[in-house]
């Protein structure tokens, strides 16, 4: 089954959709990445730190994070010996990548959110291949420039060679892509790639509606959780150096998009904070002393020591993951745990 091309271009291209499981090869890497914003993701942003700063609890869109600066500071947390999640998230996928591509049908959209440094999707699409199945794979992320690299480097491993997997972008939010989904999903079968504990991101009850979200547009969804809830684990690898410089990132990110230098960030620092009845870590700007913020035209006062929160990781056990997929009208299909029994992969359909 096919659907009618994208348009590539950098605004109102919402209403496209993509030609797939074409037969071809292409002869450059330049990435193909279809925008379907339905708003300038930066100036969005505006009015949800303006939000932030007003209410009860001060917290920053954790958005802010994932500019290109953060995602290369994010890769270093991956690679350190301390961040335990993306070792046992590798670990598991590598021991059953096989059953987890079976699960992916053929002549099948595939589209990742928040897809990263793409090493897990190369393992995926090479395991795809090697099953003999056509898939078009799309990758969704916020930072254009990123997107464009990681498409180009997939492009340059598997099209021209493969006459199984075509690879192409699509610049936006989770929103952004449940959104299109839902409107030009045109009964193609899809499968939804959510990996990196990055739907822990959210509370239980906003994960809950996101994958009822995806699940409507009629696409399956394989998501990839963290359960553990070993404190000191969770210290080490979520309030080392390499977190501190993630995260005061995107105080800088949030300079930037609002063109002037709100946030002096030398005045603030970092710290987080394990929830063990939420299941939940977070983590927190803290003024280093008495601050005065201007946004806007308004003003907003720190006292020092007054946290913002930047962004939350739920470690959710195997239960609460069924819980979360039950409210959302979905059902897990097939799940794997690893030897800890903590980190999980689980398939969801709908109900």
């Amino acid at each position: 089954m096919e659907t009618e091309p994208l348009v590539p271009t950098r605004k109102d291209s919402f209403e496209a959709e993509t030609k797939l499981f074409k037969d071809h090869a292409h002869s450059d890497n330049e990435a193909q990445v279809y925008d379907v914003r339905r708003q300038v993701i930066a100036r969005s942003l505006v009015p949800c730190i303006v939000e932030g700063l007003k209410s009860e609890v001060k917290q920053s869109p954790p958005l802010l994070l994932w500019d290109d600066r953060g995602l290369s500071l994010f890769d270093a947390i991956l690679e350190s010996p301390q961040y335990y999640p993306a070792r046992r998230e590798w670990a598991l996928l590598r021991k059953t990548i096989q059953d987890i591509a079976r699960n992916i049908p053929n002549r099948n959209r595939v589209v990742e959110l928040g897809a990263g440094n793409m090493k897990k999707t190369e393992l995926l699409l090479h395991t795809l291949q090697g099953q003999q199945k056509r898939v078009e794979y799309l990758a969704c992320d916020v930072d254009e420039s990123a997107l464009r690299r990681g498409i180009s480097e997939l492009r340059a491993r598997f099209e021209g060679s493969s006459p199984y997997i075509t690879i192409h972008g699509l610049l936006g939010t989770y929103e952004d892509c449940a959104a299109w989904l839902n409107l030009k999903s045109g009964g193609l079968p899809t499968s939804l790639i959510w990996l990196g504990n990055s739907m822990a991101n959210f509370t239980p009850e906003q994960a809950s509606k996101y994958v009822q979200s995806f699940l409507s547009s009629g696409s399956s969804m394989i998501i990839a959780l963290d359960g553990c809830q070993d404190q000191r684990e969770i210290a080490e690898s979520y309030e080392g150096q390499c977190n501190r410089e993630f995260i005061l990132n995107g105080l800088s990110n949030a300079n930037q998009i609002l063109d002037d230098n709100v946030f002096a960030v030398n005045d603030w620092g970092f710290c987080g904070n394990w929830d063990p009845d939420l299941c939940m870590h977070e983590s927190f700007y803290v003024a280093q002393k008495d601050l005065t913020v201007n946004v806007c035209g308004e003003t907003y006062r720190f006292k020092s020591g007054e946290t913002m929160r930047s962004i939350k990781s739920g470690k959710w056990p195997r239960a609460k993951v069924l819980e979360i997929c039950n409210n959302a009208g979905g059902r897990v299909k097939e799940l794997w745990m690893d030897e800890n029994q903590s980190y999980g992969v689980y398939v969801v359909e709908k109900v």
